[in-house]
């Protein structure tokens, strides 16, 4: 009786519960690191409480670009969210001593975390789809139970994407898995759009609506029973736990120095050849370039540009064109403030620093580098204000996505030396201050 009451009491769920619990507690003890009292009480929680009210306001008056963006934008919105989640299976080390011997215990906690990975998809749904569509247009108007069908089939849409992704990375390794699932994500994208607006149009029947939510049941089902099959799965389930984790906390150490990875492959992925980037072969040139090549080269620094750079798209196209164009300069400013500061620890690292290069041209490689990597999304950022302000008022408006990039292109140089001067001048300032402080 006594040994049959201890195994029931620390089952494979009891198990899997507590590693979750772990998980959370470890995380929250994480953020505790930056989300301190002072934080939640003078950023936090007046942050949430301005939200809240322009939140509140737009759902008593609506404002007019909300309803004039596309039917469809609840479902990318929610496939967005979808498409970033993994499969949990909460595994641990430890489990390669005895836990993985038996099968039935392995075979609980793939359920407990398939149970998991699914209620999480569940309730990032329903919190999404309950903030996003009251707001987002819809023919007719968004009703309790369509809603609950919409975030139940947009759930299932993700269960099934973690499904699809831990199987490519346990195929793949190295540029084919990045592929794999870049490519899987737009796929499955491009395939819920169409799907999904039978729940957004409001013209199909409850039998259209039902069926395809029965499909994706369905599918969701099949590649479950599959993954409980399959074996060998222990080092991919702990690549998975470590990610997890990673992405859980990873924003708390953003600003601290990361060790460097050793490359996956014999040769880089881009500028496999050495041949020069810059026409100009004078020492700042060939310094722009030495970084150019390790900022572009380096997964984790690009993967931040392209999301800051499509934010800021995002940002300027619910703007109006005024306020777009005072926020094509703010955002640059910000984009050259983190670039200056990877250069600075660019600069710093161990070997780069053995380089005597002298202060001049390590300034003008500075600024070389920084006007290169701003360009693209500059452009970027100003031919979408232009097609913003063509899609608002039409006609002629439409020429200012080629006549924006071509005004904002010289300016790039002079931000780029703005943003070095006024540097300069806050480390001049700061070193004069500990001079004072030494003399006294």
């Amino acid at each position: 009786m006594k040994a049959g009451r201890s195994i029931g009491r620390s089952g494979p769920w009891r198990l899997a519960l507590k590693r979750c619990l772990a998980f959370w507690r470890a995380s929250a003890n994480a953020w505790r690191l930056t989300l301190d009292w002072t934080v939640l009480l003078y950023l936090v929680l007046p942050g949430l409480w301005i939200l809240g009210g322009i939140y509140t306001d737009w759902l008593r008056h609506p404002p007019d670009w909300l309803a004039r963006l596309p039917e469809r934008t609840s479902a990318a919105a929610l496939a967005a969210l979808m498409l970033r989640a993994r499969l949990r299976t909460f595994a641990d080390p430890g489990d390669a001593l005895f836990l993985r011997a038996s099968r039935r215990w392995v075979a609980a906690l793939t359920r407990a975390g398939l149970a998991y990975t699914l209620a999480a998809r569940l309730a990032v749904a329903a919190a999404a789809g309950g903030l996003l569509l009251p707001l987002l247009p819809a023919e007719p108007a968004w009703r309790l139970a369509d809603g609950a069908v919409f975030v139940l089939a947009a759930a299932l849409t993700g269960f099934i994407w973690t499904l699809l992704r831990d199987r490519a990375e346990r195929r793949w390794r190295g540029w084919r898995r990045m592929a794999a699932v870049y490519g899987g994500r737009v796929a499955l994208f491009a395939a819920w759009l169409p799907a999904a607006s039978i729940f957004t149009d409001g013209a199909a029947s409850a039998l259209a609506v039902y069926s395809v939510v029965a499909a994706l049941a369905a599918a969701a089902a099949l590649l479950g029973l599959l993954r409980m099959r399959m074996q060998g799965m222990f080092e991919q389930e702990l690549g998975a736990e470590r990610r997890a984790y990673a992405d859980n906390v990873g924003w708390v150490l953003t600003d601290t120095p990361r060790t460097p990875r050793p490359p996956a492959g014999r040769r880089p992925v881009l500028l496999r050849r050495p041949g020069p980037l810059l026409r100009k072969r004078d020492p700042a040139s060939r310094i722009a370039e030495l970084w150019l090549r390790s900022m572009v080269r380096d997964g984790d620094m690009m993967k931040n540009l392209i999301y800051y750079t499509l934010l800021g798209v995002a940002a300027v196209w619910l703007s109006p064109p005024w306020l777009a164009a005072l926020a094509w300069f703010g955002m640059g400013a910000l984009l050259l403030w983190w670039l200056k500061g990877q250069w600075e620890l660019w600069v710093g690292e161990r070997y780069m620093s053995l380089f005597e290069w002298g202060e001049e041209p390590r300034r003008m490689a500075g600024n070389v580098g920084r006007r290169l990597l701003l360009r693209p999304a500059a452009l970027l950022w100003s031919a979408a204000i232009g097609l913003h302000a063509g899609w608002l008022y039409g006609g002629l408006w439409w020429l200012a996505a080629l006549v924006l990039p071509a005004v904002c292109y010289p300016l790039l140089g002079p931000m780029s030396r703005a943003i070095s001067a006024l540097s300069m001048r806050r480390a001049a300032r700061r070193e004069t201050r500990e001079q004072d402080r030494r003399i006294t």
